[in-house]
């Protein structure tokens, strides 16, 4: 739950359906409630984006969160994806079990050897994590990019549609699908989906934009660093949370007292 100082998270609720006598799955939202809650979260921490970032980023949300929707509920995915000629990384991630998505942008100390690469891990306790890495074009929009890594890694077919600005649809195809038909479907044709075919609602999925971080939780991952090479002579620094770049004024005495507490 957020807390008292947070803003209430909007739900997500995402649809999949399977396309009957296509042998598709088809799974859609409407992300203008976590589109929402994503700048509300921007002007609380006072993080300052590009606008072509803030563009792939939302994308890369949409993208994920219909990806995980149309996976087992146990996996757990997160995605990095790095820009060379851009010196960006983008990393999003989400639980259905959770019901939660987040991501954030890198524009600083990026490691770079000269290839766009999509990153995928994949986790599904009790299983060892997978990890999946395609290059791509770096012209290529998140959705396209994504379509990308499903032909290259999961080695079938899946394609993103928009029937708004914020209400984004994912059909990728399922055994015997009618290959032939989903690539002649364009964002007009995916807006009358439901009247020119028969679709059967299988399940419908919650998601928030909703990360959890506080100071508790990041200042343990800095154990085995020192005081003094995180604060050096000040008394007080900011530190961003990983996953959504959320800001924390830390003391060195909360450091001292979660990082030596039995």
């Amino acid at each position: 739950m957020p807390s008292s100082n947070e803003p209430q998270d909007s739900i997500i609720e995402v649809r999949c359906y399977f396309v009957r006598n296509r042998n598709a799955l088809a799974v859609r939202a409407d992300f203008a409630p976590a589109y929402l809650d994503h700048y509300l979260h921007l002007m609380q921490h006072e993080i300052h984006m590009d606008p072509d970032h803030d563009g792939k980023l939302k994308d890369a949300l949409a993208a994920c969160t219909l990806h995980l929707a149309s996976r087992p509920w146990d996996e757990v995915s997160a995605w990095t994806v790095h820009f060379s000629e851009l010196n960006l990384n983008l990393f999003v991630t989400g639980n259905s079990r959770e019901e939660n998505i987040i991501g954030r942008i890198f524009t600083e100390d990026i490691k770079d050897d000269g290839k766009n690469l999509f990153i995928a891990q994949i986790n599904d306790f009790p299983k060892e994590p997978r990890k999946s890495v395609i290059e791509f074009e770096v012209n290529n929009s998140l959705f396209d990019i994504t379509e990308q890594y499903y032909r290259k890694s999961e080695q079938r077919l899946a394609r993103f549609f928009s029937r708004s600005e914020e209400d984004f649809v994912l059909i990728s195809a399922q055994p015997q699908c009618d290959e032939q038909w989903l690539n002649s479907l364009d964002d007009e044709t995916i807006r009358s989906l439901d009247d020119d075919e028969e679709l059967s609602l299988l399940e419908t999925r919650k998601y928030r934009y909703h990360c959890g971080c506080t100071p508790g939780r990041i200042l343990p991952k800095l154990a085995s660093v020192s005081a003094g090479e995180i604060f050096g002579d000040r008394d007080a620094v900011n530190i961003d949370c990983p996953r959504c770049a959320a800001r924390f004024r830390i003391t060195r005495g909360d450091f001292e007292k979660i990082n030596h507490a039995d």
